[in-house]
């Protein structure tokens, strides 16, 4: 995370989700490599983080453009994949203990 902290901005490749996610996190600007490269799962994934104006697509260009910069809300899905879970076992009739002591 400390490296992520350092950096103005990210290019990376399309095919690895946790570094897009991670990259996703800061609320920087992020550029994929290779998104139409990818299969159907990546290849939605990526439209997505597009649709959100979390990413763009890096055509080579932006070396120009690396001063002109944007931001976003850093993505932190956990507490809605959480809630999502909780929900799913709740369906099921389960119960999640957020308490261990009395």
């Amino acid at each position: 995370m400390g490296h992520l902290a350092w950096a103005d901005a990210f290019v990376i490749t399309a095919d690895s989700v946790s570094m897009l996610s991670e990259a996703c996190s800061t609320g920087k600007p992020v550029y994929v490599i290779g998104a139409e490269l990818c299969t159907w799962k990546f290849a939605d994934f990526q439209k997505r983080l597009l649709e959100r104006g979390v990413v763009r697509p890096f055509t080579g260009m932006e070396k120009l453009q690396m001063t002109d910069s944007w931001s976003y809300p850093p993505l932190n899905d956990t507490a809605e994949a959480a809630s999502q879970v909780i929900r799913a076992l709740a369906q099921r009739g389960w119960t999640i203990r957020t308490r261990w002591f009395p």
